[in-house]
């Protein structure tokens, strides 16, 4: 459903990518953008620090008396300290002039401008996406977006299901611990469909939902003694509120569920071991599949009846080499997927209708200490390498992340992050959309925030 960490992980932009969007301030997710329509130009802004006062207290009295303390005066508005001085994200220039980064940024490419929705020609459509930890939704035929949560903490990693009428998603609005929620595509109805949990690793972005919504799994941390393995997964019934800890504690990712909801695949074992694990979600019986050799397995997805992943046949990160494979929901048939590889990790996520892939991948541009670059390449049905859909941004400036396909099997949401400065965090993310049919289509801006999910109803 979600990868864990892929480099991962998140445009506003300046003059070149932003047309004609009016930008929203944003709190810790995104940073506040503006746009100058004089010089057709963006620029975000980040709180720097302001310098503490060391003015001397009021009650203070001569040398060697001691004074009781008294609170200070609360003050005014007129008395309020003058905002900090904030930090200009600046011109591309700007940006290749202060990289201080391991190699050499691409200073020959100029960010193309991003296009508009109304380019995409979509008359029908929703996109649900986290922004600013609450969960929003943009709808194609009204042209405008609607904020579904309003919690004071963190509502993310929406999931549309099959009927297009409910979503699910991750809150830690019960003392911040981590649960499971549904509701109503329109925001209403959010209740909890999982206990609490807690997360060994990031923020638990780890579950999964079968598509008629029955079923969800989870990975929590696990409860056995400290020196064990981190995470145990979880999977339960919606409808009784059973949950069962399903095999034994390990490390644990990319939760999957069939097609059907009747199999749930997930990557258990660490890196030099990793293996894929079946779960038969009526028995909640676990079974180890073949490795036929490989190890680093990540991105479990299903390709019709057949499971699609990545993996190594080394063990190494500096000698990585992920491929994508296919295997039968038991393991005994792996085969290569085509000739598709890089020398870092792969996500696949297969379209609705099977006929393409888009497969995020993450290699680093050097050695050790260097920027990652993050990309989205299509692949087609047979598993051959079509394009990549951002190269044209440069890096390592730009990032893309986290694709999710349209109904229609044609377009294509994503997360295209900018981080153009050392140290700028939180980066500036932007959910867009291509059409995967156009060779030289430019994505168009939906929204800032990122995490997107299509709704299976146009």
């Amino acid at each position: 459903m979600m990868f864990r960490s892929s480099h991962v992980g998140f445009v506003g932009l300046i003059w070149l990518p932003l047309a004609a969007c009016k930008p929203q301030a944003t709190s810790h997710d995104e940073q506040a953008v503006t746009t100058s329509s004089a010089a057709s130009t963006a620029s975000a802004v980040a709180p720097s620090p302001s310098a503490a006062s060391s003015a001397p207290s009021a009650a203070a009295t001569a040398e060697g008396t001691a004074a009781p303390y008294l609170p200070p005066p609360e003050a005014s508005a007129a008395e309020a300290p003058p905002e900090a001085p904030r930090k200009a994200i600046g011109t591309f220039d700007d940006w290749v002039k202060g990289y201080q980064g391991i190699g050499a940024p691409e200073a020959d490419k100029k960010p193309p401008r991003l296009g508009l929705v109304k380019d995409l020609g979509l008359s029908s459509g929703r996109l649900a996406f986290t922004r600013s930890g609450d969960v929003f939704t943009y709808d194609f035929a009204k042209g405008a977006e609607a904020q579904l949560t309003r919690e004071a903490q963190r509502n993310v990693y929406p999931v549309f299901l099959g009927d297009g009428r409910r979503i699910a998603f991750l809150s830690n609005r019960d003392g911040m611990a981590w649960r499971v929620f549904l509701m109503n595509a329109d925001g209403a109805e959010q209740r909890p469909i999982t206990r609490k949990f807690a997360t060994w690793y990031n923020a638990g972005s780890w579950f999964a939902i079968t598509r008629d919504g029955s079923h969800v799994a989870y990975i929590a941390a696990s409860s056995g003694p400290p020196e064990g393995p981190p995470e145990e997964l979880h999977l339960v019934d919606v409808a009784s509120g059973e949950d069962h800890r399903v095999g034994e504690p390990d490390f644990i990712n990319y939760p999957a569920f069939s097609p059907k909801g009747d199999t749930l695949c997930v990557v258990a074992g660490g890196h030099d071991a990793e293996h894929l694990v079946s779960v038969d979600v009526a028995t909640r019986r676990a079974q180890r599949l073949p490795d036929a050799g490989n190890h680093m397995f990540s991105g479990a997805r299903w390709l019709g009846e057949r499971l699609l992943f990545s993996a190594s046949p080394t063990s190494s990160y500096c000698c990585r080499q992920s491929a994508l494979y296919t295997t039968t929901p038991d393991g005994t048939s792996i085969r290569g997927f085509g000739s598709f590889w890089f020398g870092g990790s792969l996500y696949p996520e297969v379209s609705p209708k099977g006929t393409k892939l888009a497969v995020a991948w993450s290699v680093r541009q050097g050695a050790n200490g260097a920027d990652y670059r993050n990309e989205i390449s299509l692949v087609d049905a047979s598993g051959n390498l079509g394009r990549a859909l951002t190269d044209a941004f440069p890096r390592p400036f730009y990032s893309a992340f986290n694709p999710a396909w349209a109904p229609d099997d044609h377009h294509l949401a994503f997360t295209l992050s900018l981080c153009p400065y050392v140290g700028c965090e939180p980066t500036i993310r932007s959910v867009v959309v291509v059409d995967t049919r156009d060779t030289k289509a430019v994505p168009a801006f939906v929204a800032y925030g990122g995490n997107a999910s299509w709704s299976p109803v146009p």
